[in-house]
């Protein structure tokens, strides 16, 4: 239930997050977290992938307790950034293109 409550409280965040209505594919914020109200406008205006459609991607690679998610601009493109603990007890860092929902890498901390 905490996992649900969370992961509806990140959901609610990200859906609030102004965009860059033009530039949905190449972000100008190398390195800086997004904000809600340019994730909300991306979201709507179909620039990016909904989080919730990600994190169920991110479901589909590792199962376990979404720990973190923040949308952020890496390499001249958006990528979600979903770090999830499984149940060995190990963080899993998930990254996915937000753009086109591809997963991009795993890392483990």
């Amino acid at each position: 239930m905490d996992s649900i409550r969370r992961c509806l409280s990140l959901l609610c965040c990200l859906m609030m997050l102004p965009t860059l209505t033009a530039a949905a594919c190449a972000c100008p914020k190398e390195g800086q977290d997004v904000s809600q109200d340019e994730v909300l406008q991306m979201t709507e205006n179909g620039h990016i992938e909904p989080f919730p459609a990600i994190l169920e991607k991110a479901r589909e690679y590792r199962s376990g307790k979404l720990l973190e998610a923040k949308l952020d601009c890496i390499n001249q493109r958006y990528v979600y950034e979903i770090d999830m603990l499984d149940h060995d007890g190990q963080i899993r860092a998930l990254r996915f293109d937000a753009v086109t929902g591809r997963h991009l890498d795993l890392e483990e901390d």
